[in-house]
């Protein structure tokens, strides 16, 4: 089942369909997020928190700071992860599949921002629960709320330096690359 997905993966791994990605990828930082994050530094762009500074950032947002916070996680930044992780995959995928064997163990990390994508919904659905809840804060739903946004940074990172790693083995490896699909092989 992973084989077919990583075969159908290398069909929409086109430059055309990146660029397209990378167009549109701008408009969540650049429009949608600033419309449905609150004032002052939203919970899910922290590295991490406590269950104690969760609770105070979040009574610093104030009830219509927290109900539009709410909205947003549950429309727009339910959306972000999937089409983020859809374009790091297909970005890891244009340039992995193309310089190492179908059954390298590289091949299998294009599969990585799906795993951020999970951590960042169940991080978004700790929030909206955490924010629902206030002004009771629940410690332990804001341990795991913290714990999954510096999981998620930390998974996103690893996901940029493999990135950086294939693109350079792309590049210095492209002339191997084109003798070998020259050569047939």
């Amino acid at each position: 089942m992973l084989e077919k997905f990583l075969c159908r993966q290398e069909k929409y791994a086109t430059k055309k369909i990146l660029c397209l990605f990378f167009l549109v990828y701008f408009i969540f930082p650049l429009y949608l997020l600033p419309q449905i994050l609150p004032e002052g530094r939203p919970l899910d762009l922290h590295l991490y928190y406590t269950p104690m500074q969760a609770d105070t950032l979040i009574a610093s947002y104030g009830v219509e700071n927290r109900l539009a916070y709410i909205k947003g996680l549950i429309t727009i930044d339910m959306v972000y992860p999937l089409f983020y992780s859809l374009f790091l995959s297909l970005l890891l995928t244009f340039f992995i599949a193309r310089s190492y064997a179908k059954h390298h163990k590289m091949q299998y990390v294009r599969v990585l921002p799906f795993f951020i994508m999970l951590v960042d919904i169940i991080e978004n659905i700790c929030i909206i629960l955490m924010l629902l809840e206030f002004p009771c804060a629940i410690e332990s739903l804001a341990l795991v709320s913290g714990l999954m946004t510096l999981l998620k940074w930390l998974l996103i990172t690893i996901t940029f330096v493999i990135l950086c790693y294939a693109v350079v083995h792309f590049y210095l490896h492209r002339s191997d690359i084109e003798a070998s699909d020259n050569n047939g092989c």
